[in-house]
């Protein structure tokens, strides 16, 4: 058996032929060696007959089951003719003469197919004889002993066929094929109402030619109409059994959101579907296609081809289906994958069908539009999975990527001698380059830092943008000095010049160390003391620095700023700044986003170093309350003024998993300033989710049934979940502004938007795109969809009477009335 399934699909196919053919010559023997029956054919009976089986080739109803099928024919009308008029190894000559007549002269058939049928028309027809003349015996073969014994013998060989086109599939391409024909319906394998017509016609057609030949006329013209009945008959069938088999399709390729699964699922089903040998699905692609090809159940093959405009199959890359007849048989149909078309393509005809026709052309069709559809899904959610974890400017992982692969890291106890090490780095005096150079060459600089990094590191260690100009890496060694070379290996490397839009820059480092497990096992605990070692190395410019126990003691600069964080809080002196959002369509105020603002004797402190230093302290609930009192006042002397706008403010996380009550906060500030709920926006992000996310939700359904609005914050930035935004009570979507920045000439970033903003509106979500600097950022993303934008070309932020002042200055009618009021954020 092993010998066999070694051979190829055509040897196995040849293997079944061959012990059909020997099975059928023994049986033909042995009723040869029986003594000879008192009646016998005339030769003019034998060439009708023969002549019968080969016209009945072009009469026949296929009835697909599973891969395999059922086809009934008038064949059995000469088969019954045969069993009562001729001897039985007569009757298997003429039926093998016939058919191969008919296969070969009328059907074009050859080759393997040729040589199979021949063997199973054979093999049915000496089954069929042997049982009828064992079962009736000396009987009048046109009595009823004999009706009921051609009955049965044209029953079994109708069985017979199914079993070996089961046969001939199952060693052909899928062995799952024994399965589905044990478990379909019996119904469904025979068609016993088909069989009974078609051999009564055949016992009324010898009864009648035994005493008027001339009759035959008219049983061939019955013969014909049912045949006619039947064919239609099937035809509905089958188009009831496509309807079905569609939904089925949908179905099972809408299943998963990997692009490649849902590929394997989808050449599956066609090649069941349109009955096809080899299914093959052409991607497109430059400089090279990807091609992925099924040719069994187990064989499925990805690779890659230089394009190719002579191939039998290019007429489809053009969006033109076409259909091939011939030694080929085969088919092709566009599929069509968001702005390119990808090909869909069928060869080789199963055995129990003679060629493809159009009716499969259709289906195939058919069949490749709902997989374009399920392919794209498949993608934009792979593609937005993908920068759920990874950095938009620089295609690094991000944090939340990092912190999942830090906890494979220190969770694989597989060698107990392996070191883990974090490596925290933070660009110095990163900020002059931005506000000396700009964004565009500080991006740039990240970006090659980035690149950088991976070439020297290589596979020693992953690397990661945390955000700003940080970077983290996760280095396995087999020690701790190991790491830390690595680590002044990495200071040497980004010490080296970098070369930008033609400028040399250099870009030295302050780089912390953590190592598990002298430094701990929990991966949120080693990144946060290696950002404590960064931190010291950075302020002791040591360059590289290993966390140490007392280097989590605040720094005199820590403890001031706490210490004078804590006085603003207490005494209201953080203030509020606003950053308008508008309509893009027609440049109306819609609302603005609350922002806090600290500047201390030295000067401003920014928001990235004093929030994080509350969250920490316990600040953020207090210094969170004083912001929404603040913006809420505002809000309501905006709309005394006549300016019907919302107003948002960020909700940390905190709130959502601690003590504070904050549905209790934020319903008593509303009702303290008479502002309706529905114009208050709380933003928020995933980090509030991890901790506890089943309060978290219960807490974001509470402050939703106080009318207010929920919106993601940060989306793709890696704070937001694809399957958590679907569960969360949320109305609103924020696209993060670093997908933003110089949107025009990075068609990663336009398709990314472009994805958010899809899925956004496709989960009935207000989409915002924040950042929004230039005139060409802000028609893009208008032209993209976004509902509304907020950026430095709207407006920056302003404190409360300057914001007023503005609104009232503002056109509000007109997008092109906007005037660009900073390209460049503050410093």
């Amino acid at each position: 058996m092993k010998a066999v399934r070694r051979l190829s699909a055509a040897g196995r196919t040849g293997v079944l032929t061959a012990a059909l053919t020997l099975l059928t010559l023994g049986l033909v023997a042995y009723l040869l060696w029986q003594e000879p029956l008192s009646y016998g054919a005339s030769p003019a009976l034998l060439v009708v007959v023969a002549v019968l089986f080969a016209v009945t080739e072009r009469f026949t109803v296929t009835f697909p089951v599973r891969r395999g099928s059922h086809t009934i024919s008038l064949s059995e009308i000469p088969l019954v003719l045969g069993l009562v008029t001729m001897a039985p190894a007569a009757l298997v000559l003429v039926r093998v003469i016939g058919g191969v007549a008919g296969l070969t002269l009328l059907s074009r058939q050859g080759g393997t197919k040729l040589a199979f049928n021949t063997a199973l028309y054979g093999t049915q027809a000496a089954a069929a004889a042997l049982l009828f003349h064992v079962l009736v015996g000396p009987a009048d073969p046109l009595g009823p002993r004999g009706w009921l014994s051609c009955f049965v013998a044209t029953l079994v060989a109708d069985l017979i066929s199914v079993v070996l086109i089961s046969a001939v599939i199952a060693l052909h391409d899928d062995t799952e094929e024994w399965r589905r024909l044990l478990t379909a319906d019996l119904r469904d394998i025979l068609q016993l109402p088909l069989v009974v017509v078609t051999t009564t016609l055949g016992l009324i057609t010898a009864i009648v030619v035994r005493d008027q030949v001339a009759a035959a006329v008219l049983l061939g013209i019955l013969a014909f109409a049912v045949y006619l009945v039947f064919h239609q008959y099937a035809r509905q069938t089958q188009g009831h059994a496509q309807v079905e088999a569609l939904y089925r399709f949908t179905r099972a390729v809408s299943g998963s959101n990997d692009a490649t699964a849902v590929a394997h699922e989808v050449l599956s089903q066609v090649r069941d579907l349109v009955r096809a040998e080899t299914a093959e699905l052409i991607l497109p692609g430059d400089p090279d296609s990807t091609r992925m090809a099924l040719t069994d159940q187990r064989t499925f093959q990805v690779h890659t081809d230089a394009p190719d405009d002579d191939a039998w199959w290019s007429a489809a890359g053009r969006g033109e289906p076409l259909m091939v007849s011939g030694p080929r048989d085969a088919m092709a149909a566009p599929v069509t994958l968001g702005g390119t078309v990808a090909v869909l393509a069928v060869t080789q005809s199963l055995p129990d069908i003679e060629t493809f026709d159009r009716d499969h052309l259709r289906l195939l069709e058919a069949l490749a539009a709902h997989a374009g559809v399920a392919l794209t899904n498949a993608r934009l959610v792979q593609q937005l999975s993908h920068s759920a974890q990874h950095d938009a400017l620089t295609g690094l992982p991000n944090r939340r990527k990092l912190l999942a692969d830090l906890g494979e890291a220190v969770g694989d106890g597989r060698d107990p001698a392996v070191r883990v090490g974090v490596i925290l780095l933070d660009l110095d005096r990163f900020k002059d380059i931005n506000d000396a150079l700009g964004h565009t060459i500080g991006d740039e600089v990240l970006r090659q830092v980035g690149h950088r990094l991976q070439a020297r590191l290589g596979d020693r260690a992953s690397v990661a943008r945390l955000g700003g100009d940080e970077f983290g890496l996760i280095a396995r060694a087999a020690s701790e000095a190991d790491v830390l070379a690595l680590a002044a290996e990495l200071h040497e490397t980004l010490g080296e010049p970098t070369a930008v839009s033609g400028l040399t820059l250099t870009t030295q480092a302050s780089i912390g160390v953590c190592l598990s497990p002298r430094h701990g096992s929990d991966p949120d605990r080693l990144l946060q003391r290696a950002d404590v070692a960064m931190y010291v190395a950075k302020q002791a410019r040591t360059g590289v620095h290993v966390y140490q126990a007392e280097d989590d003691q605040d720094t005199p600069r820590r403890l001031g700023l706490l210490t004078d964080l804590r006085s603003a809080v207490e005494q209201g002196a953080v203030r509020v700044a606003f950053q308008p959002k508008v309509d893009p369509a027609t440049g109306r105020v819609i609302g603005a986003e609350a922002l806090a603002r600290w500047s201390r004797a030295d000067g401003p402190v920014r928001p990235d170093e004093f929030i994080p230093l509350a969250e920490r302290s316990g600040l953020i609930a207090p210094l969170t309350e004083h912001i929404l009192d603040t913006a809420l006042a505002a809000c309501a002397s905006w709309r005394r003024a006549g300016h019907q706008l919302s107003v948002a403010v960020n909700l940390p996380p905190q709130m959502l998993t601690g003590r504070t009550v904050v549905q209790d906060v934020v319903e008593r500030a509303l009702s303290n300033h008479d502002v309706p709920a529905h114009a208050l926006t709380l933003e928020i992000t995933e980090t509030g989710l991890i901790a506890d996310p089943a309060n978290a939700v219960r807490v974001l359904q509470a402050l939703r049934n106080l009318g207010v609005t929920l919106s993601v914050d940060d989306f793709g930035t890696g704070q937001s979940s694809l399957s958590r935004l679907t569960e969360l009570p949320v109305q609103e979507l924020k696209i993060d502004k670093s997908f933003v920045e110089d949107i025009t000439h990075h068609r990663d970033r336009q398709a990314v938007i472009a994805a958010a903003q899809q899925l956004g509106h496709a989960l009935g979500l207000h989409v915002v795109a924040e950042g929004v600097e230039t005139r060409a950022e802000f028609d893009h993303v208008r032209d993209l969809g976004c509902d509304s934008v907020q950026g430095y070309y709207v407006s920056r932020p302003l404190f409360a009477a300057d914001f007023l002042a503005w609104l009232a200055a503002h056109p509000g009618s007109d997008a092109t009335a906007l005037t660009l009021s900073g390209t460049h954020p503050p410093t």
